[in-house]
């Protein structure tokens, strides 16, 4: 069944001792790490100690990084700009074949003034065709998260998906974004079906509406149906993470420590 964690991004800006401190806290059982050199202070992964006692502490506190948080933004008409995002994202692939952690979150790219989806589509597909060649001797699997606005779409998200044609490509859900970028509840579930099968990684953010715009809430306060989730991803066989991401209004640590309760109950009780 799935293991329930939060993402260390959430704890940005503090020292990684400290935030697998409040991780084992929270009660996580996994955690997607941040790659981003500087999140944690401590961790700019320029020496081998970084990777060492990165590895070391998770491990004293029984929490598997089971993905890391990468960056990238394909979105990209400049040849030479889309050749340095594309190196960019092979070096948090690196990084996490060096940490043993098997699925790296990745971002299709977002929105630029005068840019539209269809101006971009080829050049995101081609980008993510040459990671897939790039990282084929890494022991990873790319997961993309629906982020942003630009690219947020189920059905883009699977046709690409699909043409990049790697079985080291899949999909990080996350069950709040879609809500964000605008598009309806019942499309929000239909572009879940379509990704499903796709899944590698999955996010966790609840929903709200107020005032007509989205607003983030501990998991099980909002709208997002989280046991058909479950249901759903445990029907096409995924096993892996399920990470709160909470941004919602109230502190992270409250939010955070309900939201990873009410996952875990969730699991618990099918």
């Amino acid at each position: 069944m799935f293991t329930i964690g939060v993402t260390s991004l959430g704890l940005h800006g503090t020292p990684f001792p400290q935030a697998v401190e409040k991780m084992v806290s929270f009660g996580a059982e996994c955690t997607e790490l941040n790659g981003r050199p500087g999140v944690h202070p401590d961790l700019t992964w320029a020496s081998e100690d970084d990777y060492q006692r990165a590895t070391q502490l998770l491990a004293e506190a029984n929490i598997a990084a089971t993905s890391l948080g990468g960056y990238c933004d394909f979105a990209q008409l400049d040849d030479e700009a889309l050749e340095a995002e594309v190196a960019g994202f092979v070096g948090y692939c690196e990084r996490a074949a060096k940490l043993r952690i098997p699925v790296v979150r990745a971002f299709a790219g977002d929105v630029k003034e005068g840019l539209a989806l269809a101006d971009v589509e080829a050049r995101i597909t081609e980008a993510f065709a040459e990671v897939m060649r790039r990282v084929q001797g890494l022991d990873v699997i790319v997961g993309i998260e629906n982020h942003g606005r630009l690219a947020n779409d189920g059905m883009f998200l699977r046709g690409l998906i699909e043409t990049v044609a790697s079985p080291k490509l899949g999909m990080t859900i996350d069950t709040g974004n879609f809500y964000w970028a605008g598009h309806s509840p019942k499309r929000v579930e239909r572009f879940i079906q379509l990704l499903a099968p796709y899944t590698v990684n999955v996010h966790i953010k609840d929903v709200t509406y107020r005032e007509g715009e989205t607003a983030f809430v501990p998991a099980g306060r909002g709208m997002v149906d989280l046991l058909r989730l479950y249901t759903l991803l445990a029907g096409v066989g995924y096993e892996g993470a399920i990470v709160s991401e909470y941004e919602g209004e109230a502190a992270y640590d409250v939010g955070t420590r309900e939201s990873v309760a009410y996952l875990r109950g969730l699991r618990d009780g099918l």
